[in-house]
């Protein structure tokens, strides 16, 4: 009767009374009550927007793709032309050298091609610093362009008013055909780096470097261009190293510092 008793028990599903809980005691003695805190789990992170996903970003490249489209009929051309004019000193132009309207557009797309891909990467440097600030990202990205666009037509006042003063027409023409065809260049050269960035942020460790050696190799050879033009003598030495001084340096050492500011803020 005793086996047949324990057999039915060991089939009894056990209850757990309140008694038999396990309780954390105090020095006062009481006991804890509530949810036990591994059984809540974790609190998921959130996941991090890739920039490319951001639409207002897509929109914004979308745009300058499609004028890029409608202006690019004869880019070989095109990009031709702007390596002449970033190379050439020479004076008189070739009787075949085509300029028309559609280079001008295509210029232009091109330079707000190269500030947006400046923006872009830029941006990713700050994202990846923690200084990005409380603007989204196609906002940052954005604000980022916009600074780029203003620097850029400052410079481009700046070489305008300084040959205008210092030189005779024909050097200033060569020399801002030079700044804007190194820019065209620069805005070329960015567009993949910043495609890949934008959809792979973590690339920015090996894309920041390349776009920093492609702006500087832009700015070196448009400065190597400058001399050509202007070096005569000793004295002409002088004034193209206070124009690297004035020009070159201490916008781009002010701009920075900005930038790390703004951020801040």
């Amino acid at each position: 009767m005793t086996a047949r008793a324990d057999s039915v028990s060991a089939w009894q599903p056990q209850v757990c009374h309140e008694f038999q809980a396990p309780v954390a005691v105090s020095e006062k003695g009481s006991m804890t009550t509530g949810m036990v805190a591994y059984m809540a789990g974790e609190s998921p992170m959130e996941r991090t927007l890739l920039p490319g996903y951001d639409s207002g970003v897509l929109c914004l490249l979308i745009g300058i793709f499609l004028i890029l489209a409608y202006n690019f009929r004869h880019y070989s051309t095109f990009i031709k032309n702007f390596s002449t004019d970033l190379w050439s000193v020479r004076r008189r132009e070739n009787t075949f050298s085509v300029r028309t309207f559609s280079e001008t557009g295509i210029q232009m797309s091109v330079v707000l091609l190269a500030c947006v891909s400046e923006g872009i990467i830029v941006n990713s440097v700050m994202t990846r610093e923690g200084v990005s600030g409380p603007l989204s990202t196609f906002g940052a990205i954005a604000a980022v362009t916009l600074v780029a666009l203003l620097y850029y037509l400052w410079q481009l006042a700046a070489y305008r008013t300084v040959g205008y003063v210092f030189t005779d027409k024909v050097s200033s023409r060569l020399w801002l055909k030079g700044f804007n065809a190194s820019q065209s260049l620069l805005g070329l050269a960015l567009v993949a780096p910043a495609l890949v960035v934008l959809f792979n942020p973590g690339a920015v460790v090996v894309v920041f470097p390349m776009g920093v050696l492609f702006y500087f190799m832009a700015r070196f050879i448009f400065i190597c261009k400058g001399f050509r033009l202007f070096y005569d003598n000793f004295g002409s030495l002088i004034y193209f190293i206070l124009y690297l001084c004035t020009l070159e340096i201490v916008p781009l050492v002010l701009l920075y510092r900005g930038i790390g500011f703004l951020s801040m803020l």
